[in-house]
């Protein structure tokens, strides 16, 4: 296209918007609407986004050791932990690190741990970082498995070492002494009778210990192995919940938006057709080609969607930085969860998009009302 020309269809197509007044405003706000709820979607989706990287960031799982694991234990589950899928790194805290962790979170307050040293408090521990929040249901499922499967070696090697030392106790070294077959028969009665009671109240614990046993596994057992498993799953899941709810919201609000804007700027366009149609015609007559006719309308419908996605991005500039801060001032406790990202990084990504789709809007609009009136 030659400089002149594109002079002459700029100068067409901002006439236009002069002439057809109300109708140019109602196009214009109607795509500044869909601007506008273009940019809330992206300012909430992008600070979301930040909010779940700072969840990545310290994201991870504790795992509490009971007093009775070995240190030979201790290196062995942490071999098996190293192992589990999508786990990028295994800390192991003793309860002397544990104490000293505690020592410099609560500097402040240094006095009340004083004394903590001989009969320290704090467990061991493990932290597991993980890779994503999205692995972590799944690092969290093996971790629980492997809970059990430690649970279960370490009550088996427990027992026996108990039945070890009752077999020790229960057989000691005999003397050797003869015993006359009159007390022999006499114990043996005894014996006898003292087995059926015994028998019969054990038979009645046996049922008492039946109706209060708990397996390993179930809610009310008591782990001695790995005690408790600590984790961030369900700050995850709403995070991940409430992003996915707004995107999708979003998105179809400004489809609906979008659709709304397209048929408001056809029929401001179609106006300007309508008052133009003769000129067009003679245009068409004396060899002016399409494009050359519909130029002035799409460069029209262009300035309508540029103006009406910069209105909103002025305004948004303006209104982030007041609400952001005044999030701040209100909920404090808001800036341990969620960084907001400045005022002008943020624009800087989003009024570019903005501006694209308000374009785009006015082409779209502009293109379908001058079609049926090049058919001459």
């Amino acid at each position: 296209m030659k400089i002149r020309s594109a002079k002459y269809h700029i100068k067409q197509g901002a006439k236009s918007i002069t002439k057809n007044g109300l109708m140019s405003v109602a196009s214009i706000a109607s795509v500044a609407a869909c601007a506008f709820m273009l940019i809330i979607s992206l300012c909430i989706a992008i600070n979301l986004d930040r909010a779940l990287e700072k969840v990545e960031e310290s994201i991870g799982i504790s795992l509490y050791l009971g007093d009775d694991v070995t240190e030979e234990e201790v290196k062995g589950l942490f071999e098996k932990l190293e192992a589990i899928p999508n786990v990028t790194d295994v800390l192991y805290m003793s309860k002397q690190d544990a104490l000293n962790w505690a020592k410099t979170e609560w500097e402040d307050d240094q006095d009340i741990l004083s004394g903590l040293e001989e009969d320290n408090p704090f467990p061991r521990s493990f932290e597991l970082s993980i890779n994503g929040a999205k692995n972590q249901k799944q690092v969290i499922k093996d971790v629980t498995n492997l809970q059990k499967e430690f649970e279960i070696q370490l009550v088996e090697a427990r027992n026996k070492e108990e039945q070890e030392i009752q077999d020790i106790i229960e057989n000691p070294l005999k003397e050797s002494t003869t015993v006359n077959k009159s007390e022999q028969s006499t114990q043996a009665t005894t014996q006898a009778k003292d087995s059926t009671t015994q028998a019969t109240s054990s038979n009645q614990s046996s049922t008492e210990s039946e109706e209060i046993t708990v397996s390993i596994g179930d809610k009310d057992y008591e782990y001695i192995g790995i005690e408790k498993i600590r984790h961030s799953q369900k700050e995850s899941d709403i995070l991940l919940a409430v992003n996915n709810t707004v995107r999708i919201a979003s998105i179809i609000i400004i489809i609906i938006l979008a659709i709304i804007s397209v048929a408001i700027i056809v029929n401001t366009i179609k106006l300007t057709v309508y008052v133009r149609k003769t000129e067009i015609n003679i245009m068409k007559y004396v060899g002016a080609t399409d494009w050359f006719i519909r130029w002035p309308f799409v460069i029209e419908g262009i300035l309508i969607g540029i103006i009406g996605s910069i209105i909103p991005i002025v305004i948004c500039i303006f209104g982030y930085s007041e609400v952001t801060n005044l999030i701040y001032d209100k909920m404090p406790f808001v800036k341990n969860y969620v960084e907001f990202k400045d005022t002008l990084s943020m624009f800087l990504a989003i009024a570019p998009v903005t501006v694209i789709l308000g374009a785009l809007l006015g082409v779209i609009g502009s293109v379908n009302s001058i079609k049926k009136h090049l058919n001459v």
